[in-house]
């Protein structure tokens, strides 16, 4: 208890001073010649710096009063995981087939989303790449989703498909979509290898794609391959997690070396990948710690 006290306690300095180290390495993004490594470089200015419109302000608050809502439900609800689990769970690909049954308090299930920095980061990629049609791995409650639709809401243009595996956290994101007045996101509900497919068909070409739903280096993979034909050229990839296990480590190398992958941006906690079909481009790779 005093020691994980501890660790929470030094963790906030220490992204501070990350965080800070990173704005001098923004120059790497903002002065490239390629004009979507110029908008993430943006966007990732613009987080780090809390640059808001009056409009886009308020959608922030608006959906950090429902994520603050939902922190606050002691609901049980049934929760079915068809994921990895915890970094040593060693789930069986059977196992996450079938999912592991539980239930949990939507509190519980409510912290799992992305924290409001990452949310607002996606937010503001969302603003400054523009896209059209977006797909999301993992609902969860609909947080991060929010920030995405609200960000094509306010780009004028483009739509978002969030894939959630566990019915009834699915409900909560049809709710937070609900309440927040958003009318250009949908979830589907089952597990991705039931559902992704027919998303992929149907939301093609993809502009947008992130994949924060099954952290297993077999799944990662599979669902990258699955959705490639789809991607539309210049496409931008998000992976949650890439350091979260030996697995998704591997899983985030692979793709940094994938051939059709023009650019990478690891931020530890998420990886970020430009999809260049024509493979015409050197291939370029970005550290910057978040």
């Amino acid at each position: 208890m005093i020691i994980r006290f501890i660790k929470q306690l030094m963790r906030a300095p220490a992204l501070f001073v990350m965080r800070y180290k990173a704005r001098n390495l923004l120059t790497q993004l903002v002065s490239h010649a390629d004009p979507t490594l110029n908008a993430i470089g943006a966007a990732l200015q613009e987080t780090l710096d809390q640059i808001f419109s009056k409009q886009e302000q308020e959608f922030v608050s608006l959906i950090e009063q429902r994520r603050a809502l939902l922190l606050k439900s002691d609901q049980e609800i049934a929760v079915v995981d068809f994921g990895a689990g915890a970094p040593d769970s060693n789930r069986t690909k059977e196992q996450m087939d079938h999912g592991i049954q539980s239930t949990a308090a939507v509190a519980e299930v409510a912290s799992a989303s992305k924290s409001q920095f990452w949310a607002v980061y996606l937010f503001k990629l969302i603003r400054k790449l523009k896209p059209v049609s977006c797909v999301e791995l993992g609902s969860c409650v609909g947080i991060s989703a929010a920030y995405q639709a609200k960000a094509l809401y306010l780009n004028e243009k483009g739509s978002i498909v969030s894939l959630e595996g566990s019915p009834e956290i699915a409900k909560i994101a049809e709710k937070t979509f609900l309440d927040l007045a958003i009318q250009n996101a949908s979830i589907i509900t089952g597990p991705f290898q039931q559902t992704l497919q027919n998303v992929l068909e149907s939301a093609k070409p993809i502009d947008f794609f992130f994949n924060d739903g099954h952290h297993d280096h077999d799944a990662v993979i599979q669902y990258f391959e699955e959705a490639f034909p789809y991607l539309s050229d210049g496409a931008v990839i998000v992976f949650d997690d890439i350091s979260w296990s030996p697995g998704m480590k591997r899983a985030w190398a692979e793709i940094e070396n994938d051939q059709r992958i023009f650019a990478t941006i690891n931020h530890r906690k998420i990886g970020i990948a430009v999809v260049n079909k024509k493979a015409a481009s050197a291939k370029v790779h970005f550290r910057i710690p978040l």
